[in-house]
């Protein structure tokens, strides 16, 4: 843990002199800007523009969410692969808040980059953190910082954390003073005036940082195509009272496991009405736990009813925390739809989707449950309908008075679409920038700010997707993605030849083999033409002694063209040459 009211490394506040003729602050995102997710920042201080002499800090490692037709993807985690050689000038990795797109990738990159890497977090994202690696049996120097910690000094950069509000508590930004200047890394908030909590966001910081030198804001930029201000959390605080106290039967909640917030309210309003609360699903129960135990959410042993004992109490007097808002096939609810659950949902019942605003991936998935829950006879209530979810992510108006406070010379908008990215921009010059201020790098490249007051985008780095299929980490790439995204819209057509090995020729006629192309019984006629036309082939292409990879080759490009003009279909195509 830090110490609190002292500077943990004995180092002075103020920023230390350097020689800094050409010195220069290369910001690169290993999961590509213009990207929502997998969030990871990489600040890396150049001495008189001697790479080799750097000094690294990182800001947040998170996962990204496949999309839906990534098949059987579990996760995206940002590519390290720049860092490879750098790993010894790594001086700390610095989380803003505890959701996945910036915490969830750390179990899978702290064996790549160093275990030893120190690895700071608000204590809540310590938390989860710290619960996850348990999971992967990893070991972390981890350590915690709040709004009373002093600016952490790593090397030649300073990070002071700056409370600010966002969807979960303990979210934080950074000042990061180098020998340059301040950068301000303004990862996802809002400006919230009425935080259901009571504690804002700490605009006196703000505003002395604002007196500094600050060179470039990084900002999150996910409303920023909203004009205005965000709605407030407690501006949906009755709308979601309304639809708990209101319910005539079973009541059941479902959002993200982390969004503390909205089960806290759940819990609350719950109680008031006499119901007892039932925790389905590892995630929530665990985010819950965490949360009970920093005191963000109230609840004692007897407000808890297991899942064994529901039926012991009228339904009435029950309210269910879900997880798998998002449709996750292993997910509480998905079961619960499935009939695969020992709580089914039935007609009466009320389910309530608190979601997050944006999820990349995630849309279709919530929708086709709501469809499938309205069919079972279940009421459904959603954010989009009855307004019981808010943003945490600030509009314009929040936008221009972070700029106003902090009076950066340029921008950079992060953790956007890039239509997210141009409408900051129109927004900034509104503000009275530039167009050249407000920088937009293309997905791989770098920000470089030189001593000289000068920035460039000319400097790129590799970006490959990292996939996370089940345990594998980057074994699973665009050529097999292919081969599954086949599968899973065309199937599989195999074809077994067995061949004489002395002559050459076919020991027997082939044998068909299809999955998921067509029903076999049912197409005698196109299965017998396919049969023949491959002989033909194969008496082409066999040569005495038989080259199997050339006849396998044939085979393969010859099935390929004569399916598709038949059936207009496009198998995997398997052909399979035996010697016998």
């Amino acid at each position: 843990m830090l110490k609190q009211k002292t500077n943990i490394t004995n180092a002075p506040n103020q920023v230390r002199e350097y020689r800094s003729g050409t010195d220069s602050v290369r910001i690169s995102s290993l999961g590509g800007f213009g990207d929502v997710t997998q969030n990871m920042f990489v600040y890396e201080f150049i001495p008189s523009g001697d790479a080799s002499k750097s000094q690294i800090i990182i800001v947040d490692c998170g996962v990204g969410f496949p999309e839906e037709d990534a098949f059987g993807v579990d996760l995206q985690i940002p590519d390290t692969h720049y860092l490879q050689d750098k790993k010894d000038r790594i001086l700390g990795i610095f989380i803003t808040h505890g959701h996945e797109d910036h915490i969830g990738a750390i179990r899978f990159i702290l064996p790549i980059l160093g275990q030893n890497i120190p690895v700071y977090a608000p204590k809540l994202a310590a938390a989860f953190i710290e619960a996850r690696l348990g999971e992967v049996q990893i070991r972390a120097n981890l350590q915690t910082y709040d709004e009373s910690t002093l600016p952490i000094v790593k090397g030649v950069f300073t990070i002071d954390p700056v409370k600010v509000t966002h969807s979960i508590p303990d979210t934080y930004h950074f000042a990061i003073t180098t020998p340059m200047g301040i950068f301000y890394h303004g990862s996802d908030f809002k400006l919230d005036l009425f935080p259901l909590d009571g504690k804002g966001a700490d605009y006196q910081h703000i505003a002395r940082i604002g007196e500094g030198k600050v060179i470039a804001l990084m900002s999150d930029s996910l409303g920023s195509d909203h004009e205005g201000w965000s709605p407030s959390e407690g501006s949906i605080a009755e709308n979601f009272k309304r639809e708990i106290v209101s319910a005539k039967g079973r009541v059941f909640v479902t959002s993200i496991s982390s969004n503390i917030v909205r089960w806290a309210q759940a819990i609350e309003y719950g109680k008031s009405v006499g119901r007892k609360i039932v925790i389905v699903g590892f995630s929530v129960d665990r985010a819950i736990s965490i949360a009970k135990d920093l005191g963000y959410v109230t609840l004692t042993e007897t407000d808890i009813v297991p899942l064994e004992r529901v039926k012991n109490f009228a339904e009435n007097k029950l309210l269910f925390l879900v997880a798998g808002f998002a449709g996750q096939p292993d997910s509480a609810l998905s079961k619960m739809i499935m009939g695969k659950h020992r709580v089914k949902v039935k007609s009466g019942d009320k389910v309530i989707f608190s979601s997050p605003d944006y999820i990349p991936g995630t849309t279709s998935n919530i929708y086709n449950m709501i469809d499938l829950l309205s069919k079972m006879g279940a009421e459904v209530v959603y954010g989009e309908k009855e307004e019981l979810h808010v943003s945490g992510h600030g509009y314009q108006k929040e936008h221009a008075l972070l700029i106003n406070l902090l009076k950066p010379k340029y921008l950079l908008p992060i953790g956007g679409n890039y239509r997210h990215l141009k409408c900051y921009q129109q927004m900034a010059k509104k503000l009275g920038y530039n167009e050249d201020q407000v920088i937009l790098p293309d997905f791989d490249a770098s920000a470089t700010f030189h001593s000289n007051g000068t920035v460039d985008t000319n400097y790129h780095i590799s970006i490959r997707k990292i996939l996370i299929d089940g345990f594998g980490v980057g074994d699973v790439g665009t050529t097999v993605l292919r081969d599954r995204k086949l599968l899973a819209e065309d199937g599989m057509f195999s074809v077994v030849l067995l061949m004489d090995k002395e002559s050459g020729q076919l020991s027997k006629p082939p044998v068909i083999l299809s999955r998921g192309f067509v029903f076999m019984k049912e197409n005698t006629e196109l299965m017998d033409f396919l049969k023949l036309e491959v002989s033909n082939k194969f008496k082409q292409s066999t040569s005495t002694p038989a080259n199997m990879d050339f006849i396998r080759e044939e085979v393969q490009a010859y099935l390929e063209e004569i399916i598709y003009k038949k059936t207009g279909r496009q198998p995997m195509v398997l052909p399979l040459v035996i010697e016998v």
